[in-house]
């Protein structure tokens, strides 16, 4: 993930020295407070991109505002363009049309105030848990006793203070997870950007995460954005669901979650909610499921006899 990004960054004729240089922490003894949550905004953005087969359009003039402390979820069928309007966000892609804001400026390239945990945790397999989190904080050359404050800070912030030493492989996902969002938010950042990072787990795991990602908003009002093709999570996350449109992605329609926290997903208004939302997005998914299947495909609840090779093995 760091090679990436360096390359991402010096193809663009900026060295990393000078991204990391510009934010140089204070002594350990006077680190400041945690930093609050940014507004983060989207202005008629469009992003198209040049294949063989010709332009492809991604994103087309979406519009989203977010304030800060706020947490967003994204959420609709593949190519809807949840994804880019992370990476929009992170600064590493640049729209075709449209302006993406941060704050009061825009945003031209990525930054420590917004981080990124992906589907994947990406932590460094040669490296300890505890120096995973310390690695961006050395890249912005923090001394020694503060990253060691800061990793700490962390650590328990995520309960994974008792496998500060461990290697990734010998952590369970859900802590390979938990230690992702952990190095995310290192530099303390005012965005975390979240990209499906429970998707790969199983539904016990998952929930439990779901606890902790809230517990973690509510303890450090971070601008949270969190994209997810699961709805009862987004509900259950969720201050606001942004539903989006595919092929080109747009953004279709808002949903408030006027539900108290902390949410459970078994809980009946939860499973309302989303059965709603659900049903509103259906057509886009449908779409979706057409362009990508084969002519046998037949949608839910149709009972046309279709292509005859759907019958094979029926009865077995």
């Amino acid at each position: 993930m760091f090679t990436f990004a360096k390359a991402w960054v010096e193809e663009r004729g900026v060295s990393l020295r000078a991204v990391t240089s510009s934010i140089r922490p204070p002594p350990p003894s006077s680190i400041p407070p945690s930093r609050s949550g940014a507004s983060v905004a989207l202005e008629d953005v469009s992003l198209s991109v040049t294949t063989e087969a010709g332009a492809v359009e991604i994103l087309r003039e979406a519009t989203l505002s977010v304030a800060a402390g706020e947490f967003v979820c994204l959420l609709g069928p593949s190519g809807s363009g949840k994804s880019t309007i992370l990476n929009l966000i992170a600064g590493l892609s640049r729209p075709t049309s449209g302006r993406v804001r941060y704050g009061d400026g825009g945003v031209t390239r990525p930054g420590p105030d917004r981080a990124v945990v992906f589907q994947d945790a990406a932590l460094f397999p040669w490296l300890t848990l505890r120096a995973n989190i310390e690695f961006p904080l050395k890249l912005q050359h923090w001394p020694a006793d503060a990253r060691r404050a800061r990793s700490e800070e962390l650590l328990r912030l995520v309960h994974l203070w008792r496998f500060q030493e461990r290697f990734p492989h010998e952590l369970s996902g859900g802590m390979r997870q938990r230690g992702a969002i952990a190095r995310a938010l290192a530099t303390d950042p005012a965005v975390l950007l979240m990209d499906e990072p429970f998707a790969a787990l199983d539904s016990q795991t998952r929930e439990i995460l779901q606890g902790e990602v809230e517990r973690i908003w509510s303890a450090t009002r971070k601008t949270v954005i969190f994209v997810t093709h699961n709805v009862r999570e987004a509900v259950r996350l969720g201050d606001r669901i942004v539903l989006m449109g595919t092929r080109p992605g747009r953004v279709l329609h808002e949903e408030f979650v006027d539900l108290p926290r902390p949410r459970s997903s078994n809980d009946a208004r939860v499973a309302t909610l989303a059965t709603g939302i659900a049903r509103r997005i259906a057509s886009e998914v449908e779409k979706v499921a057409r362009e990508e299947a084969d002519d046998a495909w037949v949608a839910p609840g149709d009972h046309r006899p279709g292509d005859p090779r759907r019958q094979l093995g029926r009865g077995i």
